[in-house]
């Protein structure tokens, strides 16, 4: 091979490099079938199960088999700057249900259950329920909110929802999956 040639592929090499996943980012292990994904800016890997498709920076949606509903399944999940980015969650860690001093379009949530989950190395407190109100004009539907800090100024929001209950399972199984970006 010659000095030029040589000299260009390694220029490739690091110029390919140079567009590589951050460093210190575990790979996230999915399951048989499952997709893994990046978030846009790149600060969070995770795994999608089969249909779900990316809908913005940090959210994947997946249409209903039956009903063609084409926002059946939603799911999110991104990191915050705290507290800049703190209006988007109404407090911390994020619940479901509007704040007491909610005025309109206010959520309300029953059948609601908390877990104490770890996501990424990081005790997490994720809530799920059947939410009805809001902005959407929900009808009992299965919802979820977590929320993780991973520094002082850092703290891990996701939150979704789904056509049948028995799914809000699927998605807490893909916040098993997520890894951060060190």
């Amino acid at each position: 091979m010659s000095r030029m040639a040589a000299l260009a592929g390694a220029s490739l090499a690091t110029a390919l490099l140079g567009c590589a996943r951050p460093e210190g980012t575990a790979s996230a292990v999915c399951p048989e079938s499952w997709v893994r994904r990046w978030s846009a800016d790149s600060s969070i890997a995770l795994c999608t199960p089969p249909g779900f498709a990316p809908l913005d920076d940090h959210t994947w949606q997946r249409p209903s088999p039956t009903t063609g509903e084409d926002l059946a399944d939603f799911f999110s999940v991104e990191l915050l700057r705290w507290p800049e980015d703190s209006a988007s969650v109404r407090g911390w860690p994020p619940r479901l249900a509007s704040l007491p001093s909610c005025h309109a379009d206010c959520i309300t949530v029953d059948s609601s259950f908390t877990y104490s989950d770890k996501w990424a190395g990081f005790d997490a407190n994720t809530e799920v329920g059947l939410a009805s109100g809001g902005v959407a004009g929900l009808q009992r539907r299965p919802v979820m909110a977590s929320g993780w800090v991973v520094s002082k100024d850092r703290r891990g929001f996701a939150q979704g929802w789904t056509a049948i209950p028995a799914t809000l399972d699927t998605l807490r199984l893909m916040l098993r999956t997520v890894q951060i970006a060190r």
